[in-house]
């Protein structure tokens, strides 16, 4: 299928092997069927939506799932280094590999947009004529100031959004009085300490393994620059966090008798930008529910579950990236508070 953005120079001197049967051009994104016949990815797979059932070179019955992209190295670099001019700026000489970069870094005719873009200046235009609009782009001159306020708007954004969460979770406890919210406050009223340390055991009438608990005092003397202190929000002062960056749980303290509904909580990670954990919730050690959630070192974050009947919340962290800045990578992450049912 034809590409209008270049053309092909010297296109008669092209090997007819590197060419689809279909569209008559060189191979683009090649794709091989079980009968070894090769042609454009997009042209096969139109093919085959048209409603055609067969191969169109030999009439071999075939699928969508019987196509396989071409992986030999050899064939896709001879059609990388295929020579095309540019159908906008005419620039001539450019491999075809090349040419995504041609176009969105060097083309003279490309579009683009305004370097004030990030500060919402609309204007986008060839790329020859950027240097004029900058020199008049009220939005650049004013950088300083719309940055400034563009941030605060975004937080503004964050704002609103955590409290509708916070408006929607205390009108959940308000419609359901058998609700228990679990915060984690209190602990330091029971220990007295302004540090760490492990969760008791029947914490709220609950099993907590792995649990531990950390004081704001704590984070803003050892760990000023960490996500920890995005947890304490709304006036909390204390926080569970899981041991060792490992597993933790929390479970009923009979589980033949009692079973708990998991509502909502609200969690921060420690270290590491989208780091994933997978919950399971459990019933007589048999998995009933499972999610994976994704927590963010910049902000907390609140989450929504209708998991009910189970006697056992299983927190794994899996994965997360390295946050610019951060020397550590340990899988931490705090919960501020839980909405049990």
């Amino acid at each position: 299928m034809s590409n209008i953005q270049y053309e092909y120079v010297d296109e008669s001197l092209i090997d007819e092997n590197y060419k689809c049967i279909i569209c008559k051009e060189p191979l683009i994104n090649p794709t091989v069927t079980p009968c070894d016949h090769t042609y454009c990815q997009k042209c096969i797979e139109h093919w085959l939506n048209e409603g055609y059932s067969a191969c169109p070179s030999c009439r071999h019955i075939l699928s969508m799932n019987d196509l396989k992209p071409v992986s030999t190295r050899l064939i896709l670099n001879i059609l990388d280094r295929l020579i095309v001019k540019c159908s906008q700026c005419g620039q001539n000489g450019i491999q075809r590999g090349n040419f995504n970069d041609h176009l969105t870094k060097l083309c003279p005719k490309g579009t683009i947009f305004c370097s004030a873009f990030d500060i919402k200046c609309p204007w986008s235009g060839p790329r020859e004529q950027l240097e004029n609009h900058l020199n008049t782009c009220n939005y650049e001159k004013l950088r300083s100031v719309l940055t400034h306020l563009v941030n605060k708007n975004r937080q503004l954004e964050e704002q609103i959004h955590t409290l509708t969460n916070q408006v929607q979770t205390l009108q959940s406890i308000v419609q359901s009085p058998t609700r228990h919210l679990i915060t984690f406050d209190k602990l330091f009223e029971i220990e007295k300490r302004t540090d760490s340390g492990i969760l008791s055991e029947l914490y709220e009438g609950l099993i907590w393994n792995n649990v531990w608990y950390m004081h704001e005092q704590w984070v803003r003397t050892n760990h000023a620059l960490s996500g920890w202190k995005n947890a304490y929000t709304n006036g909390h002062i204390c926080v569970a966090f899981n041991g060792k960056g490992s597993s933790m749980s929390i479970c009923s303290r009979r589980k033949e008798i009692d079973t708990f509904s998991l509502v909502s909580f609200e969690a921060t990670a420690a270290w590491l930008d989208n780091l994933h954990i997978n919950i399971i919730g459990r019933r007589l050690k048999q998995e009933l529910y499972s999610k994976t959630i994704v927590l963010q070192f910049d902000n907390s974050q609140i989450f929504y579950f209708d998991w009910k009947n189970i006697d056992e919340l299983q927190f794994i962290p899996v994965s997360g990236k390295e946050h610019p800045g951060i020397p550590y990578t340990d899988k931490y992450f705090a919960i501020t508070w839980i909405l049990l049912g």
